[in-house]
């Protein structure tokens, strides 16, 4: 498999990890901080890189290893963006529970590794 193909698939693989958080959050994109979040260039460029970057990692990680399945390039790449905000959770020592609320300044690049789906719930 040519280098090209495995950074695409590892980059596929992170781009349908992002697609299945957006489907977790479908509840709660009428909220106004996901309603700001989804107009926000900047989260959108963010996640374009970690896309792109966790393909660019599966080629570093299995780029001469010869000819590995398909999938698992897909589920390394898929992998890649859960391990880099647990890594970045753990370091900055914030938990990725989301706040509901509009943020007045705008998304931050915090809302990126905060916007893992998990919600406070009211009773």
């Amino acid at each position: 498999m040519s280098d090209v193909s495995i950074i695409l698939i590892g980059a596929l693989g992170s781009a349908l990890q992002e697609l299945l958080h957006w489907y977790g959050l479908r509840e709660h994109l009428s909220t106004p901080r996901y309603k700001e979040l989804i107009k926000s260039v900047g989260y959108w460029v963010i996640t374009g890189l970690m896309i792109l970057g966790s393909g660019v990692a599966v080629w570093a990680w299995f780029g001469g290893d010869g000819n590995l399945p398909a999938r698992q390039y897909l589920i390394v790449g898929a992998a890649l963006p859960l391990i880099f905000k647990k890594a970045v959770e753990a370091v900055t020592g914030e938990k990725t529970a989301p706040d509901t609320r509009a943020t007045p300044t705008g998304p931050k690049l915090s809302d990126y590794f905060r916007s893992s789906g998990r919600e406070e719930r009211v009773a």
